[in-house]
């Protein structure tokens, strides 16, 4: 049988290529694989970070701090004096120190100013010093850490003797308080806990929040913090337990001398609360100019002397908008950033006595439902609650009361 080779039919699923086409293949694919990798190249070289718009983080800074003071005083929540005496005091005590990575003591007050005080978030932050989330996150950390160990040297009573000069400049109150020497009272600080201990934190008002029990002195500057109690807690529970405590080291009042207290409290030797059933605050009076007696008027002016504690909250939470909405931070870490906050207003008060939001809240005077849930503070004492010392200090309060009722009336 005779085979035609040339014919096309004899092998009809049988492709046959010659050896020119699979060379021509061959460079099809070499040259597709040599476009790919030029692609690539091509675009890592135009491959952009993130975080390269504008300035970067020392250069704002600069910028913000040697502009318009308003600036500083908008983003930061700070006067630039401020702003500078706290970088200088942190880095001569070498609480903090400019990193090898570039970022000064300046940019990373600027960057926990900015979350704590200005109330911005970590991702806003960063795009606007130019940084990851996570360094803002890392910095803002380390500069709550320096915070508190420098509230170890501002936190403490500065007058615990004599009597206090704003006492003795107000006849209204001299002679008659010339022992008082600061307030006591808690405010709830917005707190983020697990679900399973949510409720224990729920307070009076339904918000989930922390009570922080403070003691301020008559200058509007905190003397003793005590942060960590469910919102749930009771006034007198938390201030019976915190004194109790002497790990906490409550700066006691000498003899002599005492802190006014909300009717929360009980009434013993060093705690002066008002009398019980009797008009208050300001907007109890109604307006009245009047006074019904003796436990009327030494009321008014312990509201009137006790309102610094309910200002210095007012101070310290317009200032520091974190405390209003906490992040999720861990329970101790949102303890130690409130720590922080009260430790930066203690500096503003000392090194800005004219701030801007001192003189906003010099003269105001809170309403009972917007004041502060009053709670207390710890001690390295324990509590002396016998009836001797209630009857003690009864004795003490009537016996201003009286007198100063006698002067007003001129009797």
């Amino acid at each position: 049988m005779n085979v035609n080779l040339d014919s096309d039919d004899t092998f009809p699923n049988v492709c046959l290529t010659d050896s020119s086409e699979d060379d021509l293949a061959t460079e099809d694919l070499e040259t597709l694989a040599v476009l790919a990798r030029a692609g690539r190249e091509a675009q890592q070289q135009l491959r952009q970070p993130q975080h390269n718009i504008g300035l970067r983080g020392h250069q704002y800074i600069l910028e913000v701090l040697n502009g318009n003071p308003r600036n500083c005083r908008e983003l930061f929540r700070l006067e630039v004096d401020a702003f500078r005496a706290l970088c200088s005091l942190l880095r001569s005590n070498r609480f903090l120190k400019d990193t090898r990575k570039g970022l000064t003591v300046e940019e990373q007050i600027g960057m926990f100013t900015s979350v704590v005080a200005a109330g911005d978030e970590q991702r806003i932050v960063g795009q606007r010093f130019q940084h990851s989330t996570e360094t803002v996150n890392a910095h803002v950390r380390n500069v709550m850490k320096a915070l508190c160990r420098l509230g170890t040297h501002l936190i403490y009573p500065t007058h615990t003797s004599g009597v206090h000069p704003t006492i003795a400049a107000n006849p209204s109150n001299y002679p008659w308080f010339e022992g008082c020497i600061g307030a006591i009272d808690g405010t709830m600080i917005d707190a983020v806990v697990p679900a399973e201990v949510r409720e224990a934190y729920r307070n009076r008002h339904g918000k989930v929040a922390q009570n922080v029990l403070c003691v301020c002195d008559l200058d509007m500057k905190f003397t003793f913090l005590y942060t960590g109690w469910e919102g749930s807690s009771h006034d007198a529970r938390v201030f019976i337990h915190a004194l109790s405590q002497g790990r906490n080291a409550f700066p006691m009042p000498l003899d002599g001398h005492y802190y006014l207290v909300d009717s929360a409290y009980p009434c013993t030797r060093g705690f002066m609360p008002p009398y019980p059933r009797e008009r208050y605050h300001r907007s109890d009076r109604q307006g009245q100019r009047g006074f019904r007696g003796y436990k009327d008027y030494f009321n008014h002016r312990h509201s009137c002397i006790r309102n610094v504690i309910e200002r210095t909250f007012g101070v310290l939470k317009s200032r520091f908008r974190i405390l209003r909405l906490m992040p999720g931070y861990k329970v101790g870490r949102q303890g130690d950033l409130i720590i922080a906050c009260c430790t930066l207003h203690n500096f503003i008060r000392m090194t800005s006595p004219n701030d801007w939001l001192f003189e906003e809240w010099r003269d105001m005077e809170l309403s009972p439902s917007g004041r502060a849930y009053s709670d207390a503070a710890v001690s390295g004492n324990h509590p002396d609650m016998t009836v001797e010392s209630a009857r003690a200090m009864a004795a003490i309060r009537d016996d201003i009361a009286k007198r100063m009722w006698e002067a007003r009336s001129g009797h």
